[in-house]
């Protein structure tokens, strides 16, 4: 489906580190911005969603975005004033 960076995987167990009950990670394409990806973890999956494993961690994906993942690299990219945003390219 998609590889993970190095980059994106740790901050991915940052932000399950942080939130005590969730332990699936939601991927969302943004709609205003073009490969943009919002990431938010979470306690459950819908019916609409695919779970995808990939090293130990629980991906969620709606079944009408997965198209968006495949052969692609989720990535994380900090920029210079922090702002936090995750892509897939």
């Amino acid at each position: 489906m998609f590889i993970l960076s190095e980059e994106a995987k740790g901050e991915i167990k940052k932000r399950l580190e942080v939130s005590n009950s969730a332990k699936f990670i939601r991927l969302q394409m943004r709609k205003s911005c073009f490969m943009k990806v919002k990431l938010t973890v979470e306690e459950s999956i819908l019916p609409n969603d695919s779970e995808i494993v990939k090293e130990d961690l629980n991906f969620i994906i709606d079944n009408g975005e997965c198209h968006y993942f495949r052969g692609k690299k989720l990535d994380f990219i900090p920029d210079q004033t922090g702002f936090k945003q995750f892509e897939v390219n």
